[in-house]
C-alpha cells in the first residue's frame, strides 16, 4: 500500500495506458470483423486519397484560423518535429475532451458518411483522420494526446449516427423549421448526394480577397 500511495499518479497513468490499449485493439478487431459484410463497394485508391485529402486540408484550416493566439504564443516548426514521437496524457477536464473531441469526431464521421462509406468504413475513416490530426497537425503547439486518440473515433461515431439519424428524420418533415434544423444537425446534407454539386470561385481584389462559394441541394 505505500507503494502504491507514493506511486499513485504513476499507477493510474499505466492504468489509462492499458485501457488506452485495449481500445485501440477493440476498434482494430471490430474492423477487422466486419470487413467482409460491412463495407460499401471497392473505391480506387484516388478516390480513398481525395477524401481523406479534403479533410485532412479542412483539419488544417479550422486549426489555423480557430488556434491562431496558441500557434503564435507556443507553435514552432520544432515541435512539430519533435512532438510526433512524444505522446502524452493530456491535462484537460474529462468533461471538456468528452465535448470537444465527441464534436469533432461527428463531423469527421458526418463526412465520410456522405461521400457514400458505410458507417463502419466512415468510423474506421474518422479514426485515421483523428490520428492524422493528432500526429500531424497539432502537434504545431503541443504533444499527441493518448486520450485524444481513441475519444475522436469513439465518441464521435456514436454522436454522427445519432446527428445522421436526427437530421433525415428533421429532413424529411414538412415543417421548413426542421428541415432547417436538420441542415443545422448535418450541414453535410447541404453539398447535396456528389460533392461535384459544390462551386467555389476566388475573388481577386487586393483590397477584400475571398472566394464565392455555391451548392445544388
Amino acid at each position: 500500500m505505500k507503494f502504491l500511495s507514493k506511486n499513485k499518479d504513476l499507477f493510474f497513468k499505466v492504468l489509462l495506458d492499458v485501457r488506452v490499449v485495449l481500445v485501440i485493439l477493440s476498434i482494430l478487431a471490430s474492423i477487422q470483423s466486419f470487413a467482409n459484410n460491412d463495407f460499401s463497394i471497392s473505391r480506387p485508391a484516388t478516390e480513398y486519397a481525395q477524401n481523406f485529402g479534403i479533410m485532412y486540408s479542412a483539419q488544417w484550416a479550422f486549426y489555423v484560423l480557430s488556434q491562431e493566439d496558441t500557434i503564435d504564443k507556443h507553435g514552432s516548426f520544432k515541435n512539430w518535429i519533435e512532438y510526433p514521437t512524444q505522446p502524452d496524457f493530456d491535462k484537460d477536464s474529462f468533461d471538456y475532451n468528452i465535448f470537444k473531441h465527441s464534436l469533432a469526431g461527428n463531423y469527421y464521421y458526418l463526412f465520410y458518411r456522405h461521400q457514400g462509406y458505410s458507417e463502419m468504413e466512415s468510423f474506421a475513416w474518422t479514426f485515421l483522420s483523428s490520428l492524422a490530426f493528432e500526429f500531424t497537425i497539432e502537434t504545431v503547439t503541443e504533444k499527441p494526446s493518448f486520450q485524444d486518440i481513441y475519444q475522436t473515433p469513439i465518441y464521435g461515431t456514436i454522436v454522427g449516427m445519432g446527428s445522421e439519424r436526427l437530421s433525415q428524420y428533421l429532413l424529411d418533415s414538412d415543417a421548413t423549421w426542421m428541415r432547417v434544423l436538420g441542415y443545422v444537425v448535418n450541414p453535410f446534407n447541404l453539398l447535396g448526394p456528389h460533392p461535384l454539386d459544390v462551386s467555389a470561385l476566388p475573388i481577386f481584389d487586393a483590397k477584400a480577397p475571398g472566394f464565392v462559394m455555391s451548392w445544388r441541394f
